[in-house]
């Protein structure tokens, strides 16, 4: 019964959260009350980079996959999450047959956060993957009554969150050092594969940057992004 009230209070909420920090923050202290103290939202359409949504990872976990250390092509819960729709748990992902460099990210990431367990669940519209959110903690509740009510809230987070736009209240500005590198990279024209090349990683690695500039500053291209740097006064004219 508390689980239902949970989840009503949440879906009255969304109505009027006022920006994804706040609206994801609403589902985090819902999923925490389970078990569940790790949350990761990306933005992830086929075909397109993925984009960093919200997270409540370490300064140093994220700066081991901007860094370059890691790519998330290696993660092999991301890996599966591109692959299927359904709802998967971090156990599962692990008991399939992984590289040694998956192995290493699993445990890494394992390690770093003290997770042991979780769920991950492929956002989808109309069967296409828009996003993917995920959830862990070190003795979660993996109950399938308890992942059918995070997966359905997830859901309508993620739509919510998409509707709220960029730039809403209450959303960062600030530029991660390495996104800031990227575009004063892409401001004397370097391409994803020559700025991979001068930062020592990988050109994926350079769009999630990228993207993750764009969203922040609210534009839908990179000389937009740029010139709103240059604005700002956060990259040099």
């Amino acid at each position: 019964m508390e689980r239902i009230v949970d989840a009503a209070r949440f879906v009255r909420r969304l109505g009027v959260v006022a920006g994804r920090d706040e609206l994801w923050n609403q589902f985090k202290s819902i999923a925490a009350q389970h078990g569940f103290t790790f949350l990761t939202v990306l933005k992830a359409p086929p075909g397109e980079p993925i984009s960093l949504v919200h997270t409540n990872a370490p300064a140093e976990v994220i700066a081991a996959f901007e860094g370059g250390s890691y790519n998330a092509d290696d993660h092999p819960v991301l890996s599966r999450a591109f692959d299927q729709i359904e709802p998967f748990s971090r156990e599962e992902a692990r008991a399939t047959e992984l590289t040694s460099q998956q192995d290493s990210v699993l445990s890494y990431v394992g390690r770093t956060l003290g997770i042991t367990n979780g769920w991950t669940f492929p956002i989808t519209k109309e069967g296409v993957r828009e996003g993917i959110v995920i959830i862990a903690g070190a003795k979660p509740d993996m109950s399938p009554v308890l992942r059918s009510m995070l997966h359905l809230l997830a859901h309508l987070a993620f739509q919510k969150s998409e509707t709220l736009g960029d730039g809403a209240k209450g959303e960062s500005r600030t530029l991660t050092a390495r996104e800031l590198e990227c575009l004063r990279w892409v401001s004397v024209g370097k391409t994803d594969s020559e700025i991979a090349v001068i930062l020592s990683i990988k050109p994926r690695t350079a769009r999630f940057h990228i993207e993750n500039a764009k969203r922040k500053l609210g534009v839908a291209t990179r000389v937009q992004a740029v010139a709103e740097a240059m604005r700002l006064q956060t990259i040099a004219a």
